[in-house]
């Protein structure tokens, strides 16, 4: 090795065929960007020109240049149209292949399909395809119009990935295509993402650039296009001025919903079962339905009974949802659109690859007016090209019928130098010697049948040369005109239009019909009991007789039965400091073992649920306003290492996020054993784990406005003594009841134990025994009957 570092070989000079030293972080840079460079040019956006990426433009080509697949044709299996793609041009899986050829079948997400499908190739309700051994397919009549002029020599040709054949590096398409069709495709640190448009209002957009070249953005959606056209329909939402903002910038949201009716039967109306006939762009029935169903099951919008897809070749999409009589649906499908895919927003990116000044590709996101406009120039070129390869083949053909016009004035004397002729060759050479003729003119005469040089031929012959030399005449007047050249491009839109333009599928709102959701407005009032076991599973009955009867898991036990209505609010406190609000409609109704409460809220580790508190003004007390202090109901809590703490209630009456709202500052080991509504005028008992009872007054313990770590309500005397809970005593026949280590139940009374000042050690209780668990308190259901408002 030299002594500079670099590689040697036995001679003592650098061999550059061994190894090379470079920068780790310049080579992968390099090369990430090379692989950077090929998914966006090669695989993921499309063309501004003809709309298509790579792959597409291969499918089309293999199936419209090799296999002759015309719309007329018969159909092929998709097998041998796959295979012939990945063999001669893609060379990539043919699963990938067959998916693209599958996307251009499928009518309900290409507005003007590319590709006429037999077979299944995937619905609405989000099946897949059958395997491409199974299908067959053909161009459809428009996807033509896109390579019809490839025999015209208009496009740039390239060899293929082996160099055995070539390809076109776009189709010379006869439409705005990625308008028409729009385009998906994800690449490295770009996307696009197009919605289709009319057809019709893409040819009258193009022509209005052609007649006004300085239009803008605002001037072709004021007389051309209005908005996208998704084929499944749908009504566009967004307000006029942002569509256009966002059709300037290139980018932005653009939001479509669903159109409904009321069904009919006849001509009468039928107010229980709305018809969904359109949806969003990109939505599948199948999942929607099933989150309709959802929403049904859960009960979470009680006007809704049923909901069916009854969709068919026949009747179209037909998405039921039957409510009940006398409901509002307005109301049932603002909640629907809230809450489903039935509102949904398409994210417009009009990021594609255009052709800069020297004629490489780059990747720009284009206005509405770009697209166009490099569409145009591209099919001014093609037309331009179309007629330069039409006058070439024409004045080709003249040149020979010039040769058989001369010949024919001189007939003898060249049949004569023909007969005395010793070859062709030997004639060729006579006869440009004789008569004003090139080499070309002298074969083709050579060539001539006999019967063609008979008086009547040669006059068809002549009319052919004039017809031909007027068509010549008329396109080198085209081809030297610009303006007549752009009128050419225009007729030949104009009658594309005609012959595919079609009905327009997507209508066009404003943001005025999205009405400010309100939940409370789509909930009906109902009187309810949420159930909650020791293992904080939670569930919502209608009536609760008695709690015997009440399902739990294996080894649970039902801890609290609270009546509430489904407009009000249930509050859980956890053993950690946290408060969740979760509103009474969103619980599940069920008469099993209901959902984890985890489902609806993050519990931390290890926590578990303390108490829990209904909102409903029927059973907990409305806020009261105090000089001084917050306003009031206050909750009272106790902590296991002794500590107490007043809090309002207020804070927590509104809905939380699943993270909770702190309402207890934990010192380390300490948690949470009691939360519960108390008056000043109460007192309480707290009992420790070693027997040790205080009894003080809940005015003693301080009001905090927040969260906070609150004051001494026991003082432990013993090591790994904890206060177990609290007694809340307002009557004097209230007690305490627990249960000590030798399983005996004991009460204490108010009597024996008088009132003290919080935070002292407390009475012995027992000096033999432990304490341990308090005798929770009997659950007696409430009876709705007993109640104002409860039926």
């Amino acid at each position: 090795m030299a002594g500079n570092g670099t590689p040697t070989n036995g001679n003592g000079s650098p061999d550059a065929d061994q190894l090379q030293y470079v920068s780790i972080s310049d080579e992968t840079r390099r090369r990430y960007l090379n692989y950077a460079m090929s998914v966006i040019m090669s695989r993921a956006l499309p063309d501004v020109r003809d709309g298509l990426k790579p792959v597409q433009r291969r499918i089309m080509y293999t199936m419209y240049e090799d296999l002759r697949l015309t719309a007329d044709a018969k159909y092929r299996k998709c097998a041998k149209i796959v295979g012939d793609t990945t063999g001669n041009y893609h060379p990539h899986g043919t699963v990938a292949v067959y998916d693209a050829m599958v996307r251009l079948a499928q009518d309900f997400t290409m507005r003007a399909p590319l590709v006429d499908g037999q077979g299944n190739f995937g619905n609405l309700m989000g099946l897949p395809a059958a395997a491409e051994r199974y299908t067959e397919a053909r161009v459809t009549r428009i996807a033509e119009r896109l390579m019809a002029e490839l025999r015209y020599d208009t496009v740039e040709m390239r060899p293929t990935y082996d160099a055995v054949r070539s390809e076109p590096v776009v189709l010379p398409a006869q439409f705005p295509n990625l308008l028409v069709n729009g385009a998906q495709g994800i690449a490295v640190g770009m996307a696009t993402s197009m919605p289709p448009h009319h057809l019709g209002e893409v040819i009258k957009a193009c022509i209005l650039l052609i007649e006004n070249p300085e239009a803008t953005v605002a001037q072709v959606m004021a007389k051309t296009i209005k908005g996208p056209d998704f084929p499944l329909g749908g009504r566009i939402v967004t307000d006029r001025k942002e569509l256009r903002q966002i059709y300037e910038e290139g980018r932005g949201a653009i939001k479509v919903r669903a159109e409904w009716a009321l069904d009919k039967e006849g001509r009468k109306e039928v107010n229980s079962r709305i018809v969904i006939h359109t949806i969003p762009y990109g939505v599948e029935t199948g999942p929607l339905v099933n989150s309709l169903g959802d929403i049904r099951d859960s009960r979470r919008l009680p006007q809704m009974l049923d909901v069916a897809d009854e969709s068919s070749g026949e009747l179209g999409l037909r998405i039921v949802v039957h409510i009940k009589p006398g409901a509002d649906p307005n109301a049932v499908m603002a909640y629907l659109y809230k809450h489903s895919r039935l509102e949904d927003n398409f994210a417009y990116n009009a990021t594609c690859l255009i052709p800069d000044e020297h004629g490489a590709l780059v990747p720009k996101r284009c206005d509405l007016v770009e697209i166009l406009r490099h569409f145009l120039d591209f099919r001014l070129a093609t037309v331009r090209k179309r007629f330069q390869f039409l006058l070439a083949q024409l004045e080709k053909r003249i040149h020979i019928l010039r040769g058989f016009a001369i010949v024919f004035d001189g007939l003898d004397r060249a049949l004569k130098i023909i007969r005395n002729s010793t070859g062709k060759q030997d004639a060729c050479t006579k006869l440009m010697k004789e008569f004003p003729l090139d080499e070309d003119q002298t074969n083709a005469i050579l060539e001539l049948q006999l019967y063609r040089i008979s008086s009547l031929e040669i006059g068809r012959i002549r009319e052919e040369l004039q017809e031909k030399e007027t068509e010549a005449e008329r396109i080198r007047k085209i081809l030297g005109s610009e303006k007549k050249l752009w009128n050419e491009v225009q007729k030949e839109l104009e009658a594309l239009g005609q012959q595919f333009e079609d009905k327009r599928r997507t209508t066009l709102g404003s943001s005025e019909e999205i009405a400010e959701f309100d939940p409370q407005a789509y909930i009906v009032k109902e009187n309810t009991n949420i159930v909650l076991s020791s293992e904080a599973w939670v569930r919502r009955l209608g009536k609760v007789s008695t709690i015997d009867k009440l399902r739990v898991r294996e080894g649970e036990t039902v801890v609290g039965v609270l009546p509430a209505s489904t407009l009000d609010h249930m509050i859980f406190f956890s053993s950690d400091g946290i408060a969740y609000t979760l509103p009474v409609e969103q619980i599940p109704p069920s008469t099993g073992y209901g959902e984890p409460l985890s489902k609806h809220v993050k519990l931390g580790d290890g926590a578990g649920i303390v108490s829990a508190l209904t909102t409903d003004s029927r059973f907990t007390p409305a806020d009261v306003e105090y000089e001084g202090f917050p306003p009031g109901p206050y909750l009272f809590v106790a902590t296991a290492q002794g500590q107490v703490m007043r809090i309002p209630l207020n804070p927590f009456r509104t809905p939380s996020t699943k993270s909770g709202r702190k309402y207890c500052r934990l010192a380390n080991g300490d948690k949470v054993v009691h939360v519960e509504l108390m008056n000043d005028e109460d007192t309480v008992f707290l009992i420790s784990k070693a027997a040790r009872l205080i009894h003080f007054s809940v005015a003693d313990v301080p009001i905090l406005s927040g969260a906070g770590k609150g004051v001494r309500g026991l003082k432990l005397m013993e090591k790994n003594d904890v206060v177990l809970g609290a007694k809340r005593l307002s009557r004097p026949s209230d007690v305490l009841k627990v249960v000590n280590d030798h399983d005996k139940t004991l009460s204490f009374g108010q009597m024996k134990y008088s009132i003290t000042s919080r935070g002292g050690k407390g009475i012995k209780t027992s000096q033999r025994t432990a304490i341990k668990s308090i005798v929770p308190e009997e659950i007696v259901p409430v009876d709705w009957s007993t109640i104002e408002g409860g039926g």
